[in-house]
């Protein structure tokens, strides 16, 4: 499933190409953190680490891969969560009293910071992986709950044959498709991604925090819906946050999702992507000297330009290119 969303992950982003175990223990550790890496079998003549890693906004995307059957202790990780997900082969995973077979199209692994790791990653594993910092992702928790969430651990295991795996891998796609667009992404959607990978593990996930979703958030006031969408008006081209929306209406974010859904119609996310092609619309009518679609997408927050594309039709009956010219300007 994973593995059909490229050939060659990242392959302008090569970090570490090294035969030599050292090496690749000190160069990948400078990455992710420092770490004990041994080859099972001595002098494995399979060896041969591979790192490609693209920084995004409070997250980085990774393909990894070593060849030979490896140990990998990093303990700890203490500032970060990492998604790893097998687009071949398989691992072992050891996170805390967990123990998780990773195999690709059937079982990815999700590390928490706080709980000690050890892996074996066997003959021919490649991953796809997501690291997320630590402090993202128990800032968005925090939000939702609006409480002080500290540490979030999850199950590590993820199930990618179950309904979550589709999701995951179209979200992934996304992703991937950002970090390597030869284009500039603007940071508004490369934090859109973050958010909805980060919502997607906190809600369909096990984890320490699961009990405090039991409870159902107070519905927020009319105001509060105001509030919130007059600030997402406001700062719609920017890298928007839905934990900045909700605490700027005065609110969890928990509870402002559920009053979206239930006096709107609709969810804050498809508001925050309203409020920009709002943006592209407006953009596209009053265009800039030069200015093609893909730009004036890019700096209404929409990164995306398939996607941007297909929702403006939706919503405004013609396509981005035809607003253009009936203005009188070139399309993309």
């Amino acid at each position: 499933m994973i593995g059909h969303l490229t050939q060659a992950p990242l392959a302008r982003y090569s970090r570490v190409d090294t035969r030599s175990p050292d090496e690749a223990r000190d160069q990948i550790g400078r990455i992710f953190c420092p770490h004990f890496l041994n080859p099972v079998h001595a002098r494995p003549a399979k060896f041969h680490a591979r790192h490609r890693s693209a920084r995004q906004a409070g997250y980085s995307m990774n393909f990894v891969a070593y060849g030979a059957t490896v140990d990998i202790d990093p303990g700890r990780l203490e500032h970060f969560f990492l998604l790893q997900v097998p687009i071949a082969g398989g691992a072992q995973v050891r996170c805390g009293t967990m123990v998780t077979e990773a195999q690709a199209d059937r079982t990815a692994s999700l590390l928490s910071p706080t709980l000690p790791t050890r892996m074996t990653w066997h003959e021919g594993c490649e991953k796809l992986i997501v690291l997320i910092d630590r402090q993202t992702v128990e800032a968005h928790y925090a939000s939702l709950i609006d409480d002080d969430a500290g540490a979030i651990e999850f199950n590590a295991a993820v199930d990618l044959a179950g309904d979550l795996g589709p999701v995951l891998s179209a979200h992934l796609g996304l992703m991937l498709s950002a970090a390597e667009s030869a284009t500039p992404v603007p940071d508004a959607y490369r934090v859109s991604l973050r958010e909805g990978l980060t919502t997607l593990l906190l809600t369909a996930l096990d984890h320490s925090g699961r009990p405090h979703f039991a409870d159902v958030p107070a519905m927020p006031a009319p105001a509060a819906i105001r509030r919130a969408i007059a600030f997402i008006d406001a700062h719609a081209e920017q890298p928007l946050t839905m934990a900045e929306v909700a605490a700027a209406a005065g609110t969890s974010l928990r509870a402002l999702q559920e009053g979206f859904r239930r006096f709107r119609g609709t969810t804050l996310t498809q508001t925050i992507q309203d409020a920009r092609l709002a943006r592209f619309r407006a953009a596209l009518l009053a265009p800039p000297a030069g200015a093609t679609v893909a730009q004036l997408a890019f700096t209404a927050g929409l990164g995306h330009l398939g996607r941007a594309a297909e929702a403006y039709r939706a919503r405004y009956g013609e396509t981005p290119s035809y607003t253009l010219r009936r203005r009188g300007m070139p399309p993309a």
